[in-house]
């Protein structure tokens, strides 16, 4: 079964899960390169895939609510905050429950079973796990956060089981309350390259974000201070090893060419631009063109760049206003937290 068959959305707290009833393509990025900047190593999956069986889709266009028993919006404060799935068993699916844990499914969300049961189990129920990772290459490695409960970011190696925080001291020291974090980035073209964003303002009083180069055993803080205070709904998205973004809804999109070192402001057309600040979704077309998506006060909401090159940006027209980007095999689904969605092929 392809990927593309499935795709899932978070709407108001839920897991919903639907059926394409398309069969054309349309490719997302297999690796960024903004003008020729590439990782070390690599950042897509290309070993084998299960050929699973998803029997309980629901018929194309339709959708249904599959969320774990207990962690709908109407019983929690934000229910279902992440998911995502295996690269290498698009039937296997994993999601985050605000106070409930870490849930995984082996039938593309039919069923659930509790998957945080090693090591630091109480940790990974305490909180709302709203940006979540699996490593692409690596798939048996997660990672994880939990907004407003145990403070850091947490890794699992055995595919979810056991858990532990990596942070070192010198970020959890200049982090808000001790390790708190927006959002999870992974580098597209190199899966050991990590950045995360404070969620709140760190001890300098400004912005600041936490990188490692080495799947999270060392950490060098990230002065942000060139994108102002932290606000919500703002990240960290990764182009490449050097090449990032940074989206504040409130304070504009703005790059950074040398790893963090400085930042430029970006012409975003009085956009306000959203890279999801939860997981980060700058997409790469297959002509080499970067989207990002965005808020305006009127009119058309979608930034587009040239081809490989993320220096300048133009609103797409009669592109819908939305929240984030999900690419799949057969189109692109830009989504609205109020659980509006348009798709382009």
């Amino acid at each position: 079964m392809r990927t593309a068959e499935r795709l899932f959305a978070l709407v108001v707290g839920a897991v919903l899960i639907g059926c394409s009833g398309s069969s054309d393509s349309a490719d997302s990025s297999k690796g960024s390169n903004d003008a020729g900047e590439k990782g070390d190593t690599v950042g897509t999956y290309d070993g084998p895939v299960a050929d699973a069986a998803c029997p309980s889709l629901p018929a194309a266009g339709s959708w249904k609510n599959i969320s774990p028993p207990g962690s709908n919006y109407t019983t929690t404060y934000t229910g279902i905050n992440a998911v995502v799935t295996r690269p290498d068993n698009p039937a296997v699916d994993y999601t985050g429950a605000d106070s409930n844990g870490i849930f995984k499914s082996t039938d593309c969300g039919a069923t659930w079973a509790l998957v945080n049961t090693g090591a630091n189990a109480a940790a990974m129920s305490s909180g709302r796990p709203w940006s979540m990772f699996i490593d692409p290459v690596t798939p048996d490695v997660m990672y994880v956060v939990q907004g407003y409960g145990a403070s850091g970011l947490w890794k699992s190696t055995n595919a979810g089981v056991d858990w532990q925080q990596i942070l070192t001291p010198n970020i959890t020291s200049a982090f808000y309350s001790g390790g708190q974090i927006t959002g999870i980035s992974m580098d597209p073209t190199d899966h050991t390259h990590l950045v995360v964003e404070s969620h709140g303002n760190c001890a300098s009083g400004h912005a600041c974000a936490g990188e490692s180069t080495d799947s999270g055993a060392t950490w060098t803080l990230i002065d942000l201070t060139a994108v102002g205070a932290w606000a919500e709904s703002s990240t960290v998205a990764i182009v490449n090893r050097k090449t990032w973004l940074y989206c504040g809804l409130f304070s504009g999109l703005f790059r950074t060419a040398d790893e963090g070192a400085s930042w430029q402001t970006m012409q975003d057309m009085g956009a306000l631009p959203s890279c999801n600040y939860y997981e980060s979704y700058v997409w790469q077309a297959s002509d080499g063109r970067y989207y990002v998506p965005a808020i305006a006060y009127a009119g058309p909401g979608l930034l587009q760049s040239p081809s490989n090159d993320t220096s300048s940006w133009t609103i797409v027209a009669n592109s819908p206003q939305a929240d984030l980007l999900m690419p799949t095999e057969v189109n692109l689904v830009a989504a609205k937290n109020d659980g509006t969605y348009w798709t382009a092929t």
